[in-house]
């Protein structure tokens, strides 16, 4: 179903989400899937490739979000994504962030230092994964060169400084895994 307004068609999904408080912009990525969705502020700073999946929410209200894709940099999000409010990602070389991942306010992530530590740190970009159906919880912080395995769960506040295995649940500064939890493959975590 579709409804006519002045500027052209609007779908009755898109509708509803407008009607909800949330706008449905188009964004300048290379692709976009269908329904994506923008509620508060989001800054968004594109000189790379952004690739969208279809029904990525980004919740912006009461902090602003802020994306950073740089020059001949790729980030990657697939479908069924929610981002919470406070985001902020920094992508100067290759973040993928998997289908069905929800991502919780004031999460931080982030693909290089930007400086180095001491000389002889040359801090040069590393890419970041985020695997299918993961959670990761409010104030988490996920570093250069870091994959977090599918169905997995950050808890929050973590500071993920190496990789997280699948199926476990990780925490703590620096993150490490707490247990393994239990997630069939055909399970797909919810945002309520």
């Amino acid at each position: 179903m579709s409804v006519s307004y002045n500027r052209g068609t609007v779908s009755f999904e898109k509708l509803a989400a407008v009607l909800k408080g949330a706008a449905v912009l188009p964004l300048r990525t290379q692709s976009q899937g269908k329904l994506c969705r923008i509620a508060g502020k989001l800054r968004l700073k594109n000189k790379g490739e952004l690739t969208l999946g279809h029904h990525v929410s980004f919740h912006g209200k009461p902090f602003p979000s802020s994306i950073t894709v740089g020059k001949g940099a790729r980030l990657k999000i697939g479908d069924h994504v929610f981002f919470n409010y406070g985001l902020d990602i920094g992508c100067t070389l290759d973040i993928e962030i998997g289908s069905h991942t929800i991502i919780g306010p004031m999460v931080n992530l982030i693909d290089t230092n930007f400086h180095p530590v001491d000389r002889s740190d040359q801090a040069l970009p590393r890419p970041i994964k985020i695997g299918n159906n993961v959670w990761i919880g409010r104030g988490a912080v996920i570093l250069p060169g870091v994959t977090v395995g599918a169905h997995s769960v950050v808890a929050s506040g973590s500071v993920v400084t190496r990789d997280i295995p699948p199926n476990v649940l990780a925490g703590g500064a620096p993150a490490r895994v707490i247990r393994e939890i239990d997630v069939p493959e055909d399970w797909i975590r919810r945002f309520h």
